[in-house]
């Protein structure tokens, strides 16, 4: 294709899908929900008209064509440029998170007309107003907030996922704001720029350093540098000056189901098909979120939570808050393990083992030790189910299609990247920040498959979620 030909496939697929959003939107009596709005609940329930599957995957195409567009047409100077400040953006949402503003403006009201000074904004955490100005006026033009006027800001649909939805006059707001259930998604806006960037800083010195670049240990991160510590990640979040940290950490991966559609877990494989009693062992499950939605959709299911000690606690609680009748009726065990040892003594074998972003966590060789603890503890029918992202190549792939059940790569539009680029970035940042942080990360299929293998498991087919076909497929394994 010529330039031209290619500006025009790029303008010509954004001209198309938007239709089809709209077509949707319309059979449906919906609005379109505006930039210039807070964000509303139905955005994280299946009647969220982002998670219709014809929107969903119009939305997929929009922004990868858009994305593609804005690196064709602008200078490539100015892009270089551009994207290598990317790190500000990050910066300011930290800033904006530990000021509270999301908060702050939460009474300020929906409307543009509405908002409040920086100076007003700046007075509850004592920062300098005139330096917080020029921070919420960067994240107002990166559509983060709105300036409604000369130093007045308002929330939109973005800035108000930074609203923990806890009162900022309470005793002690900062240091319970991401204890518990959270509305919003503040945890993450903070711990991103304080822990993960620094991370991210001290990286390259551990890639360019003979002793570390090819290890597959913890150590080998940028962690231990950037956090000043002589403990790995989770070591550290186990002591008193990691807690605060902890916290922020566990409200983020909470928080992180808001990435794909509501139950995923349970559209991602066909659950129905075990037999009444079957047993679930949810493995590294925290408090058990994943599993729970899966109890809930099929009740006749028994579930195992496994995790740490000091996590199983909050899970008993969790499960007698929110499925109260699987604890009375003892559908639900709850089960002190550390994975990388062999499985501890189940109730019955396992039909299904569920891993939901785990694996990402660990280097191939740690992976390979968990995953054969599990294999000795399998029957010849157990299942394995892996929740994670699947890092597609920049390219065709034949090993991916061949085994993705409803391959969508076939599917993707020239000149379109096959693995919808601007709109998949996530898997590939999640990638870099999980080497930097814990010296492992996302795989691509064949790297899945690699693991699996070593393990005594064999990867049958890719499930995508048929709500999303972008954000954490299920892999389905057998013995092998």
């Amino acid at each position: 294709m010529s330039g031209n030909s290619d500006l025009q496939a790029l303008s010509d697929i954004i001209t198309s899908s938007v239709d089809q959003i709209l077509s949707v939107c319309k059979a449906k009596g919906k609005d379109f929900p505006r930039l210039d709005k807070p964000i509303h609940p139905s955005e994280f329930t299946p009647e969220g008209i982002r998670n219709d599957p014809q929107v969903s995957d119009a939305i997929a195409l929009v922004v990868t064509a858009a994305f593609q567009l804005i690196q064709t047409v602008r200078s490539p100077p100015v892009t270089l440029v551009t994207e290598s400040l990317k790190s500000v953006l990050p910066t300011c949402l930290g800033i904006a998170e530990r000021a509270d503003v999301a908060e702050i403006l939460r009474d300020a009201g929906p409307k543009v007309s509405k908002g409040k000074h920086v100076n007003e904004i700046a007075a509850h955490s004592g920062i300098d107003s005139r330096k917080l100005a020029r921070v919420l006026r960067c994240l107002a033009t990166h559509h983060y907030f709105i300036e409604v006027s000369p130093d007045v800001f308002a929330n939109n649909l973005l800035s108000s996922l930074m609203d923990s939805g806890k009162d900022i006059s309470e005793p002690n707001f900062r240091e319970n704001k991401h204890v518990g259930a959270q509305r919003g998604m503040a945890a993450m806006a903070g711990f991103g720029p304080s822990v993960t960037m620094k991370c991210l800083a001290e990286w390259p010195e551990m890639l360019f350093d003979p002793k570390t670049t090819s290890s597959d240990e913890a150590s080998g991160s940028g962690w231990r540098r950037a956090m000043k510590t002589d403990k790995d990640m989770w070591d550290y979040f186990a002591t008193p000056e990691g807690r605060y940290n902890a916290i922020r950490f566990n409200a983020t991966m909470a928080n992180a189901n808001k990435l794909h559609p509501p139950q995923a877990a349970v559209k991602g494989f066909d659950w129905a098909s075990l037999p009444k009693g079957a047993l679930v062992v949810d493995v590294g499950a925290g408090r058990g979120h994943v599993s729970l939605e899966v109890a809930r959709a099929f009740p006749d299911l028994q579930v195992a939570v496994e995790d740490r000690s000091v996590v199983i606690a909050d899970a008993k609680q969790y499960w007698t808050d929110c499925l109260p009748s699987h604890v009375k009726e003892g559908k639900v065990h709850f089960i002190e393990c550390d994975f990388l040892q062999p499985q501890p003594k189940l109730p019955k074998t396992p039909d299904v083992f569920l891993l939901r972003q785990i694996i990402h966590d660990w280097s191939d060789r740690l992976c390979v030790q968990l995953l054969t603890h599990l294999k000795a503890a399998a029957g010849p029918h157990t299942k394995l189910l892996i929740i994670d992202c699947i890092v597609e190549y920049a390219c065709v792939s034949e090993t991916q299609a061949a085994l993705t059940v409803d391959s969508n790569a076939s599917k993707v539009p020239k000149p379109l990247l096959p693995n919808l680029a601007g709109a998949n970035l996530h898997a590939y940042q999640a990638d870099i920040v999980l080497g930097s942080v814990l010296n492992a990360g996302e795989r691509t299929v064949d790297g899945f498959k690699s693991i699996y293998e070593a393990a005594g498991w064999k990867l049958v087919e890719v499930r995508k979620n048929p709500a999303s076909k972008l954000w954490w497929p299920t892999m389905v394994c057998e013995p092998a």
